[in-house]
């Protein structure tokens, strides 16, 4: 079938009050009684990595002990995604309610590398690449740990997590401790002498006014003088685009996202290989590191570029329920389409097994082979942890067709992940959201020795360092582009 899923790039920020909404023991039960329903009901891949035992242990938990300590929407909010993380789904995401206000928050803009944060910029006179030892007492491993039931991933994925950590941590932040109106930070610098200092909150905007700074954009690799113009046209653009490093012969394609609309989206990849095909490029890197998914169809089609033999994705799709469950407190997000129109056009007439419909690839598919002008140079992909949903599949056929990857491991699954058809529900009494697709979706994979848990793994295994982060290095790609200066 044509999928319709649409990966939606949400942001994890709500407008928050400092007041929190208090709740009555009936309304935290019955919002919780309504999740567990649509779990239970809805989701495709409950029980692929936690049992149908533990689960019943959770939720007798949840019930039994997890709700006395409840009293307001942040603490169900808290409490309901530290449930929902034993799913382990990455486009299950639980979203605050949205209130009135922002309050300031945790200002340092870090980075994840070896388990340990450290920071970004140079801001508020701590160096670059000084180790977050700890906020308040809690030691920097502690703070990673308590923030990753935020930040959802397939599997037992951590790289998506920290990505997402890394990138949202004043508000991760928040979530946890609630706001403050200064930090005290204990660091560890280069030279490791460890120093204690007093920060202040800030405003978002002024923290999102520092973004750009963020020595992990790589802006100083690549020699850009103003730092924001460079994240506006790299990691801030949303469409296919190209560059080329002559002296190596090579053009590097930057795919961010393949959730733009389809036809401008296949119209601009088709310009973009005439480029490359006119520059005669002998070689070939695609860059997938900031690609949260979208749409497979782009996907594909751009993955015929490169294939060198017609390949099969999906190879099923499977839901649990023919109608949509709590229907009353969901948001239909697929336009044209109800959740029931959707089973019956594509699973209707499916395979009916116990207690699910499946669905199978198709055995031959136009969209699914090679172009007949196909790129035949030498091709490396780069992945990282931000790569997921469709990015994660395109990365898998790379790997099945044996396209060199490299970088770190895929946030999305390997053998299989949740996505189709998203819904919306909210919950009536905390006005808690909750981002849950219906469709499981197994892939077609060559090597079946992966454990299971995991994202596309890369072939060579390149992470960020310490000494990286403080030169602004971009040590993935210049792996490459030094293995191309070689040959």
């Amino acid at each position: 079938m044509k999928s319709s899923f649409i990966i939606l790039s949400i942001l994890l920020l709500p407008l928050i009050v400092f007041g929190q909404k208090e709740l009555t023991k009936e309304q935290i039960l019955e919002d919780y009684v309504i999740l567990k329903d649509v779990l239970t009901k809805g989701h495709p891949g409950l029980y692929e990595y936690t049992s149908k035992s533990e689960w019943d242990s959770l939720f007798v938990n949840f019930e039994k002990e997890k709700s006395k300590a409840i009293h307001n929407h942040n603490d169900l909010y808290k409490s309901i995604t530290e449930l929902t993380s034993h799913v382990r789904d990455g486009h299950l995401i639980v979203m605050h309610p949205p209130l009135e206000s922002i309050p300031k928050m945790f200002p340092l803009l870090l980075k994840i590398i070896n388990d340990k944060l450290y920071t970004d910029t140079d801001d508020f006179g701590i160096p670059i690449g000084s180790e977050i030892v700890s906020i308040d007492g809690v030691n920097g491993t502690e703070l990673r740990k308590r923030l990753m039931k935020y930040a959802p991933s397939d599997g037992f994925n951590m790289s998506k997590k920290d990505r997402q950590i890394e990138r949202e941590f004043g508000i991760l932040y928040f979530y946890e401790f609630g706001a403050k109106h200064t930090y005290q930070i204990k660091y560890k610098t280069t030279s490791n002498q460890v120093i204690t200092k007093n920060i202040e909150s800030q405003s978002f905007e002024s923290i999102g006014s520092r973004f750009t700074k963020r020595n992990s954009y790589f802006s100083i690799y690549h020699k850009s003088k103003n730092k924001s113009d460079f994240v506006k046209n790299t990691l801030g653009k949303k469409e296919p685009f190209l560059y080329f490093v002559d002296h190596l012969n090579t053009a590097v394609l930057t795919l961010n996202s393949f959730g733009l609309n389809q036809e401008k989206f296949q119209s601009r990849l088709k310009e973009l290989f005439k480029e490359i095909k006119k520059r005669k490029a002998q070689y070939l890197v695609i860059d997938l590191r900031q690609n949260e998914g979208g749409y497979p169809e782009n996907a594909i089609n751009t993955f015929s570029y490169i294939a060198k033999e017609s390949f099969i994705q999906p190879k099923s799709q499977h839901v649990i329920t023919s109608k949509l469950p709590h229907e009353e407190y969901s948001q239909e997000i697929v336009n044209g389409y109800t959740y029931e129109s959707f089973f019956e056009k594509h699973f209707q007439n499916g395979s009916k097994k116990e207690n699910e419909w499946v669905i199978y690839a198709p055995g031959n598919e136009a969209s699914m082979v090679s172009t007949k002008k196909r790129y035949k140079g030498q091709i490396c992909v780069l992945i990282g942890g931000k790569t997921f949903s469709a990015g994660s599949t395109f990365a898998l056929n790379c790997k099945n067709q044996g396209i060199s990857l490299i970088g770190e491991e895929t946030g999305g699954g390997y053998y299989s992940h949740i996505g189709g058809y998203p819904i919306i529900y909210e919950l009536p009494n905390s006005k808690i959201k909750i981002m849950m697709s219906l469709v499981k979706i197994k892939k077609y994979v060559k090597n079946e020795t992966v454990k299971k848990g995991t994202g596309v793994l890369p072939d060579i295994e390149i992470k960020l360092t310490i000494q990286d982060l403080i030169e602004g290095k971009d040590s993935q790609l210049d792996y490459i582009l030094k293995e191309i200066r070689n040959k």
